[in-house]
């Protein structure tokens, strides 16, 4: 004890988290404080691994789905929708007015053209054609022209003629999609 000095030597090291110098507690510290121990932890690999394991798993997928049908969780859920739909609207426009966003809308677009136009039997006569274009003109405001059995359904598909056309209102339509609904 009496080769000790009276003085000990403090160290100062930088914390592996934020960088910020520190005095540490002990010989093996890392860290300046437990909330950058976990901050770090979070960055390590072996988080990262078990963090995407639990993404791909059964009970997150579950405690997701609950979260969002709790009253708390939709009422979170319209509110985020609120706040970022603007911003997503103004990149989904800006991102259209681009080159690949052009190439993509036009390729929707001509791929429901030839849906439909596949979908139209060779046996309608010009009348029934003037008769369809008539129904699309005299839709009534905010509905829109839906085939009752869709043009490219999961287990069936309808064709283009007058009989399995009808007014649906858009949200409705939107939400039918592509399912064919027996009553």
């Amino acid at each position: 004890m009496q080769g000790r000095s009276k003085y000990l030597l403090i160290r100062k090291i930088n914390c592996k988290n934020c960088n910020k110098i520190y005095t540490p507690n002990s010989n093996n510290s890392k860290y300046c404080s437990s909330s950058c121990k976990f901050k770090g932890y979070r960055k390590g690999a072996t988080y990262k691994k078990r963090y995407i394991k639990y993404i791909k798993s059964e009970s997150f997928k579950n405690s997701q789905e609950k979260y969002r049908l709790s009253e708390h969780g939709s009422k979170k859920l319209i509110e985020i929708k609120k706040k970022y739909r603007p911003i997503y609207n103004l990149k989904a426009k800006t991102y259209r007015k681009t080159t690949k966003g052009k190439r993509l809308s036009n390729y929707h677009c001509a791929l429901r053209y030839t849906r439909k136009k596949q979908r139209t039997p060779k046996w309608l006569t010009k009348e029934d054609l003037f008769k369809i274009k008539q129904f699309y003109l005299k839709r009534p405001q905010g509905y829109e022209v839906d085939h009752i059995i869709p043009l490219c359904g999961d287990n069936v598909s309808g064709l283009h003629v007058l009989n399995n056309l009808q007014y649906l209102k858009a949200q409705e339509n939107r939400e039918k999609n592509k399912k064919y609904i027996v009553l």
